[in-house]
């Protein structure tokens, strides 16, 4: 009898087992494998495209004394902490005005208005923000509409010192719709009954926000931290679309950096080996996110 429910139990595992074997396979054919390649392509040399030649380390030592890698860095990590930031302080004011009793029918078109950035394609908010910001855009004309003239000829994409910001600003407005849809989710889930406790006591809006609210949230907002963090750091497509890294290498994040260092110097190892030193950094972040996500199921 035992072995009978031992062979059923098995039976059952190799059943299961199958389902998920299909998507397996293609795991691992459309990321494992790929992934390998660029491990072991990160050790040649391929200034002789026909015929790589091993290097061993040559390829990872380059990249840290380059100070172009270190200037890709630099403009990530601020691209990437300004957009996580001022994302969730936007997502969360806009959360806590769309938490209040107001008209439903109103609350629920300004809500739609709100996800429209989130749900426009990359491209279409590129152009719209390229044309905002050219120097007959409409940031110019309200510029010196204003009386600012000095700033109403500006190129705000085509000057080093502001087309950082100028892409900053493209990608806050792009992701804080996502933010703030999590932040309302959370908000309406948190009792009333301590809102009204904490007025009966003479709490102020932002007694509540800093002792009830944000604590209430506190789980959502280390999660959205995370997943923001990730998704900024290997941004591509906005960068490339608005600036291509540009200019003067001023708006150059990493993953444009290895884009130009793959496709434009054709320096296949080189980008190899800074590309998985990216897939590290966000690899140790999702360590962090897997780990508040166990440490939340335990709770």
């Amino acid at each position: 009898m035992d072995n009978k429910n031992v062979a059923n139990q098995l039976t059952e595992y190799f059943k299961k087992i199958s389902f998920i074997l299909p998507a397996l396979i293609l795991l691992l054919l459309l990321t494992a494998y790929p992934l390998y390649q660029v491990i072991l392509m990160s050790f040649y040399d391929y200034t002789d495209k026909s015929n790589p030649v091993f290097s061993g380390l040559t390829n990872y030592m380059d990249f840290i004394v380059d100070p172009l890698f270190w200037n890709a860095l630099k403009n990530t990590l601020i691209f990437t902490i300004v957009s996580v930031v001022m994302g969730l302080v936007i997502g969360l004011t806009f959360a806590l005005l769309l938490n209040q009793p107001i008209n439903t029918k109103f609350r629920a078109v300004f809500r739609a208005l709100l996800m429209f950035p989130w749900l426009t394609s990359t491209t279409v908010i590129a152009a719209i923000f390229m044309l905002m910001l050219n120097p007959f855009g409409l940031v110019n004309k309200i510029l010196g509409g204003l009386g600012f003239m000095e700033l109403s000829q500006m190129a705000w994409l085509g000057n080093e010192k502001t087309a950082l910001m100028g892409v900053i600003i493209a990608n806050i407005w792009r992701g804080f719709p996502f933010m703030m849809l999590m932040l309302l989710a959370g908000l309406q889930t948190i009792s009333h009954d301590l809102y009204e406790a904490a007025e009966i006591d003479g709490a102020g809006f932002f007694t509540k926000l800093v002792y009830i609210t944000i604590p209430q949230l506190k789980n959502i907002i280390m999660t959205l931290v995370v997943l923001e963090f990730i998704w900024n750091f290997r941004a591509f497509d906005l960068v490339f679309l608005m600036t291509g890294g540009g200019p003067m290498d001023s708006t150059e994040i990493l993953s444009t950096y290895i884009y130009q260092s793959a496709f434009r110097t054709l320096d296949f190892g080189y980008a190899s080996a800074t590309s998985l030193f990216m897939l590290f950094v966000m690899l140790i972040i999702s360590l962090f996110y897997i780990k508040s996500s166990i440490s939340k199921e335990g709770e």
